[in-house]
């Protein structure tokens, strides 16, 4: 599984809500594609805490997100397994993470698809909460918020999730090193 905003792409820091915004990091696109090749399940789970706010509607994300695929797919990655993600950011809404709403749907979806048996990558602690509370191994990048994630994993509430984290520079970084 992997985050969107600041794993595949560039995080402005804002909400991006069309497809002239989503730049894609160095390398990120071509990892994934990488991935598949190598017989990789892939699903993006993100938070669209816009679509709650009123910055930007479904249809937004899902504009984007085709802008994303017919990169992949001009990258010679011909399909991936979904893209899932939730319209808050709120704490109580099950599908936002560090919530596992979105893991759970997208393994009931999915068959073959089990993160117990997989990575989550995420630049962010809600991520790695994610990945961890579904018992995915998590993985943080090093992009976007990655190095201000790496010093909070420093802090002791957050000891048992660093034991099982991996970090890599990037996404590419993290694609090259698995088999």
């Amino acid at each position: 599984g992997l985050d969107r905003d600041g794993v595949i792409n560039h995080d402005l820091g804002t909400y991006i809500t069309n497809p002239s915004e989503f730049k894609p990091l160095p390398g990120s696109i071509e990892a994934i594609t990488d991935l598949r090749n190598k017989g990789y399940r892939i699903a993006i789970i993100t938070n669209q805490g816009g679509i709650d706010k009123g910055l930007m509607t479904q249809q937004d994300v899902d504009n984007v997100h085709q802008y994303m695929l017919n990169l992949l797919g001009q990258a010679g990655c011909r399909s991936i397994d979904g893209i899932y993600y939730s319209q808050s950011s709120h704490k109580k809404d099950p599908y936002a993470k560090p919530n596992v709403g979105m893991f759970k749907e997208c393994e009931k979806n999915t068959p073959g698809i089990k993160f117990s048996q997989g990575f989550y990558v995420g630049d962010k602690i809600s991520d790695l909460k994610a990945a961890y509370k579904i018992g995915a191994r998590p993985v943080l990048v090093r992009t976007g918020y990655g190095q201000e994630t790496e010093k909070e994993l420093n802090k002791f509430a957050y000891k048992e999730i660093k034991k099982r984290t991996y970090i890599f520079d990037s996404l590419s970084h993290f694609a090259e090193n698995l088999e």
